[in-house]
């Protein structure tokens, strides 16, 4: 039997997506926030992925400023600076420096990249939607780089677990891979 989930909790039935840590702003000023509303939406060339954020948040304004961000993926190793970071604003403080998080040179954008992550999409805003409290960006990737003994084209969840929020202080992890056998053709 299936219960009636509250309309407001509804999307926890297709989260969790995978945590990542976007960062803005510039080497000079760098922001981090944590992240899990993103999702790819063109994986052809272009890979464009979407991300919806706030209009309130301190990382929203640096991105509009150049209209670039990096979006990082932490692993189960980073389970607190993730969490850590995704705590209040990055207003008026230093994130990077309260977390342990070490900025590092982006290749072809101006926010950095952080460097104990295992992999990072360096990104340009191309499109903005305006929705009510949360605004859609479409993201061109311009780089992507990963480590390559926990990425072969996709994520080696016995080697690297992805981190996915579930509320509050509380995440899952992506542990294994399980293969489907292939359906005849008909």
């Amino acid at each position: 039997m299936k219960k009636e989930v509250e309309l407001n909790k509804a999307k926890w039935l297709v989260e969790p997506g995978c945590v990542v840590m976007v960062t803005s702003g510039t080497m000079e000023r760098p922001n981090v926030m944590t992240f899990s509303w993103q999702t790819p939406v063109n994986s052809a060339d272009p890979c464009l992925i979407l991300l919806a954020i706030s209009h309130v948040r301190y990382s929203y304004e640096l991105i509009k400023q150049n209209h670039e961000l990096v979006i990082n993926v932490p692993g189960q190793e980073l389970l607190e600076q993730a969490h850590r970071v995704g705590q209040g604003t990055g207003r008026g403080r230093n994130r990077f420096k309260e977390s342990g998080l070490t900025p590092v040179a982006a290749q072809l954008v101006q926010p950095p990249l952080i460097k104990e992550c295992a992999a990072h999409l360096e990104c340009r805003v191309v499109q903005i939607f305006e929705m009510q409290t949360h605004d859609l960006l479409i993201c061109e990737v311009v780089r992507a780089a990963a480590d390559e003994d926990l990425f072969d084209g996709r994520w080696i969840p016995e080697k690297f677990h992805t981190l996915h929020y579930l509320g509050g202080n509380k995440y899952g992890l992506m542990n294994r891979t399980v293969v489907a056998q292939q359906a005849e053709q008909t």
